[in-house]
């Protein structure tokens, strides 16, 4: 072997060990990369009911870092009364884009306080046709938020999630619980047309149970009705 063989193959070993480390760590990197998680929603996202304000995607982000080892960095911007128009304005905030941006999972949860607002906060009878108007309403405000989202993110994924009823039993509208499935068919369809979207239901959750064993409030679940939620809105995430 001449001299240049020698120093072509030293150099070649070399070569390999440099870029065999390299991606060792860029791979070591990705591997325990953080994963981050950006909620959008209400009061139901914020965790009113639970002194922890821990709430579902607390429990969520829980079963994430079981499930994968890695930690999951949370930001929360639930705001207690939020409507989808006014989630609307707030992705117009750049601290709000910037996480959407760096985000590999979104979980949006809106459209309870559209309905309260439609029903003029009567539950005993509902307005059917000002509901209707409700409905179409925040089907056109979730087509712009979920644009406004992929715009900003095409590759996060997007779990969307449907409205439960907890307008139930005595002195209640028996309608709420059709009404409330009509409007889920409207958010379902927004997340079949949106890509890299899954639509999770939520109103089979909270039927036949005691309501004082799972809530804090009329609307708000407590720190157990938040954990069946986040539990069962976990199931449906995938890395």
């Amino acid at each position: 072997m001449t001299k240049l063989q020698k120093w072509m193959m030293a150099g070649g070993i070399l070569a390999a060990l440099f870029f065999g480390t390299l991606y060792i760590n860029r791979y070591s990197e990705k591997k325990y990369e953080p994963i981050r998680v950006v909620a959008l929603g209400d009061s139901l996202t914020y965790g009113v009911g639970d002194p922890s304000r821990k709430g579902y995607i607390g429990f969520v982000t829980d079963a994430i870092e079981k499930r994968t080892g890695k930690h999951a960095v949370l930001n929360n911007f639930g705001i207690s009364g939020q409507r989808s128009d006014q989630l609307l304005d707030q992705l117009g905030n750049g601290a709000v884009l910037r996480s959407i941006q760096r985000a590999d999972t979104v979980f949006l949860f809106i459209g309870t306080n559209d309905y309260r607002q439609t029903a003029r906060w009567n539950f005993k009878k509902l307005p059917l046709t000002r509901m209707n108007e409700g409905q179409e309403k925040l089907e056109k405000n979730l087509t712009k938020i979920t644009f406004l989202i992929r715009e900003q993110n095409p590759s996060a994924k997007l779990y969307i999630l449907g409205l439960y009823n907890p307008y139930f039993g005595d002195g209640y509208d028996t309608k709420n619980g059709t009404v409330i499935q009509s409007w889920n068919e409207s958010i379902k369809k927004v997340a079949d047309e949106t890509t890299l979207s899954l639509y999770i239901p939520t109103e089979r959750l909270f039927v036949n149970i005691s309501k004082p064993l799972y809530f804090s409030d009329s609307i708000h679940p407590n720190i157990r009705g938040y954990e069946k939620l986040g539990n069962w809105v976990s199931k449906h995430w995938s890395p």
